[in-house]
């Protein structure tokens, strides 16, 4: 099918060509720029509206977003534990006998109470109904005594970290199985624009987070996808051999000794690019490992085995060496301020003692990352992985926490750019949402880290397309490359952030018209 939008502006994100007011498309692939649509065109008259290049989510766990989504959990954003207990009841009123109520959203920093919640709130609105619900991040776990007796486990009912697993194992499978989770979930990204997206982290680490939505079969999952040509975005996936605590040694050489086979599918669709590893914690919990002291003491700490300061950073190190040296890329998931230090020193010495072309590993989040951090990375041409709409959210718990100069200099999207680290920004979902456009509005927002509208734009589609390894063949609007664009109902670039993605082209297929 050849497929041809005429009469529009066309920010192609090709600096060799940065407009255009038409692109053709024929067989998946961009043919040609500025050309009269050929006599059985499909044309599509855009009337003046904008065109980009598909946008590349380089952080966004899809599964898990699918099932923290009705019908498979509540939504407990909410203020208070009150009101959070009062939201519990109501379902558990609903539901059947004995029924697990899972939720996500809450946040451990905004709750009126000022105190953490206890199995005991749950329990008294839930005596009889398994609860588990998930904070925004996923690094806490709250549940009642019903879900404490399953699990055989003690304690005060909230649990962080790797110790989630205790309870998240239990979770039952979703009805009508992981496959429709993601054909559901994928449906939705393309109605946002998005046509790629990095899934941070699938494998036997995961098979207890997010109620299974970051284990091994997961991965199975897109390829049964992939492979029959029903996956309608292009993914890129870090394998998970540790748990969110406790990365070790052990477990990533067993990963890399058989990393996952993905069948006969289309690299191009689906591909397993490298490793996720859990380097610490965050701010919230107390355990981003930072280089200033909490209000209420110490300093946090590596998320990685090892039984003090010292050979947590060698454990760290030589994870990160073994998946430099097998030829994978490494995505490190580290906020805080001595975090970010210690991988990006780890990384240096490996680069040094084992040199490898465009190894392209980044930090995830990086929120506390100082200029020596990201001069380093920079340097070494490596990345770094932001989320804007965090930083906004997070903002107060900052300030509570390190004071207002921290508050500014965190997420550092500006400094990271300036550095030459390759800067690309992502939703990390079910975190926060994975529409785009709060993202690009959150980082024109900020004064001293924010950027320019091409830049967070850029962040969007082409940072993640080198975070692929795919630039030469994805990423901007160009002859030759692959067919993944959106069309917007805005007719300006400022009216971006504002206007709904009317029509998703992926691979030169259709997949979304409003």
């Amino acid at each position: 099918m050849t497929l041809a939008l005429v009469n529009g502006r066309i920010l192609t994100l090709d600096p060799a060509r940065p407009h255009a007011t038409s692109v053709l498309v024929t067989e998946g692939t961009i043919a040609a720029l500025d050309t009269p649509p050929p006599r059985g065109a499909e044309v599509v008259d855009l009337r003046g509206r904008l065109v980009l290049p598909g946008v590349n989510d380089s952080h966004l766990h899809a599964c898990a977003y699918g099932l923290s989504r009705p019908p498979y959990c509540l939504d407990v954003a909410r203020d208070s534990i009150a009101a959070i207990t009062a939201q519990v009841g109501q379902a558990v009123r609903r539901a059947a006998p004995g029924a697990w109520i899972r939720g996500i959203g809450w946040n451990p920093g905004s709750l009126a109470e000022a105190r953490m919640p206890a199995k005991e709130d749950l329990d008294a609105v839930a005596p009889d109904n398994p609860v588990l619900l998930q904070d925004f991040s996923g690094h806490a776990t709250w549940v009642n005594t019903r879900v404490m007796e399953a699990a055989g486990a003690q304690g005060d009912g909230v649990f962080h970290h790797g110790d989630q697993d205790l309870v998240q194992r239990l979770v039952p499978p979703p009805e009508g199985g992981l496959r429709a989770v993601l054909r559901e979930v994928v449906t939705g990204l393309n109605r946002l624009g998005i046509t790629s997206f990095t899934e941070p982290g699938l494998g036997p680490g995961g098979a207890a987070s997010f109620g299974g939505g970051m284990g091994p079969d997961v991965l199975a999952a897109y390829a049964d996808l992939a492979g029959d040509g029903t996956l309608t975005a292009r993914v890129s996936v870090l394998g998970l051999p540790s748990p969110m605590s406790g990365a070790s040694v052990a477990d990533t050489l067993a990963w890399l000794a058989a990393p996952p086979g993905l069948g006969d599918v289309d690299p191009r669709v689906l591909r397993l690019t490298g490793v996720k590893v859990f380097a610490d914690g965050i701010p919230p919990s107390e355990t981003a490992w930072m280089r200033e002291p909490y209000p209420g003491g110490g300093h946090g700490a590596l998320c990685v085995r090892g039984g003090s300061d010292g050979e947590r950073v060698a454990e760290l190190a030589e994870i990160l060496r073994l998946v430099h040296v097998a030829g994978w890329q490494a995505g490190v998931h580290v906020v805080g301020s001595r975090g970010v230090d210690a991988v990006a020193e780890a990384l240096a010495a490996i680069a040094r003692d084992h040199p490898r072309p465009d190894a392209r590993h980044y930090v995830i989040h990086g929120q506390y990352a100082s200029e020596q951090a990201l001069a380093t990375l920079g340097g070494l041409g490596y990345g770094i992985n932001l989320q804007p709409v965090l930083q906004r959210l997070e903002s107060g718990t900052t300030r509570a926490l390190f004071g207002d100069e921290a508050a500014e200099r965190e997420w550092p999207a500006r400094s990271a750019l300036a550095a030459g680290v390759h800067t690309a920004c992502s939703s990390d979902a079910p975190v926060t949402s994975p529409d785009w456009r709060p993202g690009v509005a959150a980082l024109l927002a900020r004064t001293g880290e924010g950027v320019t509208l091409e830049e967070a734009l850029r962040a969007y589609t082409t940072a993640g397309a080198w975070q692929d390894f795919a630039e030469t063949w994805k990423g901007t609007i160009a002859p030759g490359k692959a067919a993944d664009l959106f069309v917007s109902a805005a007719t300006a670039p400022e009216e971006l952030t504002d206007a709904p993605v009317e029509l998703t082209v992926f691979a030169g297929r259709m997949v979304h018209v409003s």
